[in-house]
């Protein structure tokens, strides 16, 4: 996704929740925090840097070797390269990794035990096979930090928005990653992002079309998994999945569509209704009731979410959305752990840079 967001570049949907001012967002986010404050519900704020995005250039690519890319240490034949460097230009604070004062977020819970990187990690690209007739592979870039070789590590499942690429958003953690690793105190984890463009729908909202032509769902699903995972499969606790804006939503989506296979979901300023321009669902009102993730609330028993959401955000799609999902599932009263954040910044890929660190730490007290 480039600098706007995914509804900017079009008007808006009359299905599209919309909000009078900015002054009932700020009673609704007032409101919903006193609310759920008893329930362990974590608000803080942080300060992000900004900076005008770059788009990405085109991933190494190499066929698997047949090791599990998992546990591969990344010496083999597969293509490496290193992380972006950090934008440059700034807004708010620095040093907006730091726990500050009272924070009872994600931050406040040490890592659990796992080995420690000796270095920055690799990352990797694997052809893993599509789900699709006109299209025989799909593109996972995979970050495998630097561990003994043989390491089984969790996995997370990380999502790109629209337009967007698997590339633009690991770059924009990569580094994150390394530090958290080597310097922060976290145990390492594998990252894994698969590609969710379309071919004969721009807009795949990483799930199934109507049609059979983009199956994006059925390729993360049945093949990245196994893919990624090789003779090591992980089991839900093991296994998350988060997301930025069309991302975002899929990882919610996906996780209540699959409860059996994600422990964890975050969404990054993601949205919990159907918006579907591409048609993906063909208008079809019961594969949308399927795909609406704030009529599956339910399915988030016993699961440990983290809901992002930047404070700058116009965009009606987004703008208030993790609020509301957050009291839905508060009001299920199905033992969800949950955590939501307003945080400063807008709708950009720098977000999910100066918010990741908060997501690492996050996964891994759940990993």
């Amino acid at each position: 996704m480039a600098n706007s967001a995914k509804g900017r570049r079009r008007a808006p949907k009359s299905r599209r929740r919309r909000r009078s001012s900015r002054a009932r967002i700020v009673g609704l986010v007032t409101a919903s925090a006193v609310l759920v404050a008893g329930t362990g519900v974590a608000i803080s704020y942080a300060s992000h840097l900004f900076a005008k995005h770059q788009e990405a250039g085109n991933a190494d690519t190499a066929e698997g070797s047949g090791s599990d890319p998992a546990t591969d240490s990344g010496q083999g034949t597969s293509s490496t390269r290193s992380g972006s460097p950090a934008p440059s230009g700034s807004k708010g604070t620095q040093g907006s990794h730091v726990p500050q004062t009272g924070d009872t977020g994600p931050t406040a819970v040490k890592s659990h035990a796992g080995p420690k990187a000796t270095g920055p990690g690799t990352v990797t690209t694997l052809k893993v096979p599509s789900a699709d007739s006109d299209m025989a592979t799909r593109p996972v870039v995979v970050y495998r930090p630097a561990v003994p070789a043989g390491a089984v590590l969790p996995v997370l499942y990380l999502l790109h928005g629209v337009p967007g690429e698997p590339d633009r958003i690991m770059e924009s953690v990569k580094d994150d990653l390394d530090r958290a690793f080597t310097t922060g105190g976290q145990a390492p984890f594998i990252v894994a992002a698969p590609t969710g463009g379309g071919t004969a729908h721009h807009d795949t909202e990483w799930a199934d079309a109507a049609d059979g032509k983009d199956m994006v769902e059925s390729y993360l699903v049945k093949n990245v998994i196994p893919a990624v995972e090789g003779t090591s499969p992980r089991t839900a606790a093991q296994r998350a999945v988060a997301g930025f804006s069309m991302g975002g939503y899929g990882a919610a989506n996906l996780a209540l569509r699959h409860p059996d296979l994600f422990g964890q979901f975050v969404s990054l300023a993601g949205y919990f209704h159907v918006d579907d321009p591409s048609g993906m669902f063909g208008s079809d009102r019961g594969l949308e009731a399927a795909n609406t993730p704030d009529d599956m609330v339910k399915k988030a028993a016993g699961k440990r979410v983290l809901l992002l959401e930047d404070q700058d955000e116009t965009d009606s799609l987004i703008d208030g959305q993790a609020a509301e999902f957050a009291q839905r599932l508060h009001d299920c009263d199905c033992g969800v752990d949950l955590n939501w954040h307003l945080e400063p910044g807008g709708h950009s890929y720098d977000f999910v840079t100066y918010s990741f660190t908060k997501v690492i730490v996050f996964l891994n007290q759940g990993f």
